[in-house]
């Protein structure tokens, strides 16, 4: 059975992370197998046998999506900064683009604040607050009708009498435009049909029987084709203009009967009135957010709106930077040279930031992990160096150097009732082999040489 000697005391340990019920006798030896504590012939150093590994690098990505290109494969040599694997970019270059217009409307808008007040921006003013007012004019002799035909009804007699003219008279205007229109196919269709002829030429039959076909001259031609284009183009204006004079005749007919009924019914001259006031009130409304307006535009920007704009802008940039910096990382790099150990997804699936892609080992770094007593940690450091043995080179000593200590003991006794157990307590310590040579193979056991204090 393994064994650890410290100061002479023989313990038998077992992994802390093994469950208590499995017997000693099991566990002891595959604990203890790869790595163990022996007294030197000087009884001022202990070695600690552990086995020499490459050191892996795990390759993982920052931000997650599908796999379109995966270039390497386990068993192939990878070199730093090399492409290993490609997410897709599409969604990113989307966001991208829109983050491009973003900043770019922000950065016209900081634009248009800080520059001085133009001319052409209060003329525009202006002339919108002078549209408000005229709505709000046409608003209130609206509601002024309105009013007066809810409170004299006979009123109402007269205008459906004109109304109803009106009606006739756009219904006559309609049919004449229709016959228009149809006068313009006819004239459209004559003139393609001259223009026909005139493609096939005349056929003409010889005194000896003989039949011939005589071409018409081509201005002849060119101009019926010319005809036959302007008479295409009066037909389809005379269809507009029919069209125009149908709606305008259906909106006659609409107002007559708006008239008819505002006249068998209180209720909807009551409701017209109602309508009209609202239709008032909210041009009113427009012709004051105009004179707003205005007054902010002759004013110019103030300190708070121009502040506003360039924080904006800030935001704007650093949401487009992050699109850009994001659109890098799609492009999954190797970060050491070494040797890919393990792949973990395949090319069309999808990876989630943090997730294994690949292992890599690194051949030229080899490492060992001995396991340390309690006793001993306060006495050895990160950075500190030691000598290193190999069973394969008696006549040569490497240099390894600690860069990492288990912060856990990895092993002690299922029970530590006193001070000499606790003593059992050991701790995971991990070197790095320095200027390794063709000696060094992962899997070779190792010693390394520590002294005791």
């Amino acid at each position: 059975m393994s064994k650890i000697t410290i100061n002479s005391n023989q313990y038998s340990v077992i992994s802390n992370r093994c469950f208590a019920f499995i017997p000693l006798l099991i566990l002891i030896p595959i604990i203890l197998g790869s790595c163990t504590v022996a007294q030197g012939a000087d009884a001022d150093v202990q070695r600690f046998t552990g086995f020499l590994e490459n050191e892996k690098v795990v390759v993982a990505p920052e931000i997650g999506g599908r796999i379109v290109e995966l270039l390497v494969d386990e068993g192939d040599g990878v070199a730093s900064g090399q492409t290993i694997a490609r997410l897709d970019d599409s969604l990113i270059h989307l966001q991208l683009a829109a983050a491009d217009a973003t900043v770019a409307e922000a950065e016209a808008r900081l634009e248009q604040l800080q520059a001085a007040v133009r001319p052409e921006d209060i003329t525009l003013a202006e002339a919108r607050l002078a549209q408000a007012r005229t709505a709000l004019s046409v608003a209130e002799t609206a509601l002024k009708d309105a009013i007066a035909l809810r409170d004299h009804p006979q009123e109402l007699d007269v205008q459906i009498a004109q109304a109803q003219a009106a009606l006739a008279e756009a219904r006559a205007h309609a049919t004449a435009a229709k016959h228009q229109a149809q006068a313009a196919d006819l004239e459209a269709q004559m003139w393609g049909d001259i223009v026909q002829e005139l493609a096939r030429g005349k056929t003409v039959t010889l005194p000896d029987g003989a039949i011939i076909t005589v071409d018409a001259p081509p201005e002849q031609r060119q101009q019926a084709n010319v005809q036959w284009n302007q008479a295409g183009h009066k037909a389809w204006q005379a269809w507009q203009q029919a069209e125009q004079a149908n709606a305008a005749a259906q909106q006659a007919l609409v107002t007559l009967n708006d008239l008819k009924k505002q006249r068998d019914d209180r209720q909807e001259a009551e409701a017209q009135v109602v309508a009209a006031t609202n239709a008032r009130d909210q041009a009113r409304a427009g012709v004051e957010q105009a004179q707003a307006a205005l007054n902010a535009v002759k004013a110019g920007p103030g300190e708070e709106q121009i502040a506003a704009a360039e924080a904006a802008v800030t935001q704007a940039r650093a949401a487009r930077d992050a699109k850009a910096v994001a659109l890098t990382k799609t492009i999954i790099t190797a970060p050491v040279d070494g040797i890919v150990n393990a792949r973990y997804f395949s090319a069309g699936e999808i990876i989630g930031p943090g997730q294994r892609l690949l292992a890599i080992n690194q051949p030229e770094s080899i490492t060992i992990t001995i396991y340390v007593p309690a006793g001993m940690i306060d006495a050895i450091a990160i950075g500190d160096a030691y000598p290193l043995q190999v069973e394969s080179a008696p006549d040569k000593t490497y240099q390894a150097r600690i860069t990492a200590i288990s912060d856990e003991p990895e092993f002690t006794m299922r029970q530590s009732q006193n001070v000499a157990e606790r003593a059992a307590v050991v701790y995971a310590v991990t070197l790095r082999v320095e200027a390794p040579d063709d000696f060094l193979r992962p899997g070779l056991p190792a010693e390394v040489v520590m002294d005791k204090e």
